[in-house]
């Protein structure tokens, strides 16, 4: 309980980042940029979320 990496990006910013990714077709390096992250950050936060959103 407790072991591995823990969440840079707050529930709220991965939500918003997957919304925008969807709905703009907005690239995960612009996204990581915006939100000061690494790209392998957001695209493993956007394939978290996406299914939640179907």
């Amino acid at each position: 309980m407790g072991a591995g990496a823990k969440h840079k990006v707050v529930f709220v910013d991965r939500l918003l980042a997957t919304l925008v990714s969807q709905r703009q077709g907005t690239t995960h390096d612009v996204l990581a940029c915006w939100l000061g992250v690494d790209r392998s950050t957001i695209t493993r936060d956007v394939g978290e979320v996406r299914p939640l959103l179907a």
